[in-house]
């Protein structure tokens, strides 16, 4: 069994109610590096065409079927457009998680800025901190990850994506 769904089930056994939060981005798929100037142009137009990482998917997979356990999608987005291209792929590659627990956070819809962007998931996460005993995040930021660690405090593991494939 891989290390990472044994320490997910390990959580879930120690806990009650449990809910992950796995970014997109580098993620769950394929991070194409742009130049900053044409990052937004380049996502809206090729977004669809994506690669899913469908090993880590594979996994994810497997962890739904825990039964205290809820999976989110927690990405953060520049536009409306990329907004919605994200949520065709989600349809399209990770049926399995219920759209209503998609968070994709808008940066044109003012839901975060370049202040923010480091905290608002770490934001969204303390949203539901009466609905679940522990928190997970899986990113592939390590600035966003500290930062979660920091603001969600006891009760929640942060993994680099990196560690999913261990």
């Amino acid at each position: 069994m891989n290390k990472f769904l044994e320490k997910i089930n390990k959580i879930c056994e120690e806990n009650k109610r449990v809910a992950i939060f796995i970014d997109m981005d580098g993620t769950i798929n394929v991070y194409n590096v742009y130049p900053e100037e044409i990052v937004k142009q380049k996502m809206q137009e090729e977004y669809s065409e994506t690669e899913p990482a469908q090993y880590i998917i594979d996994i994810l997979k497997d962890i739904s079927k825990i039964s205290n356990i809820d999976l989110y999608i927690l990405s953060l987005s520049k536009s409306v457009k990329i907004t919605k291209e994200k949520k065709d792929w989600l349809k399209k590659y990770v049926p399995f998680i219920n759209e209503e627990n998609w968070i994709i956070i808008t940066k044109e819809l003012n839901e975060y800025s370049s202040e923010n962007r480091d905290i608002v998931k770490a934001q969204k996460i303390k949203d539901l901190e009466n609905k679940y005993d522990y928190f997970i995040l899986l990113d592939d930021d390590h600035k966003i990850l500290k930062e979660a660690q920091k603001i969600v405090g006891k009760n929640f593991s942060p993994f680099h994506i990196s560690s999913v494939l261990v």
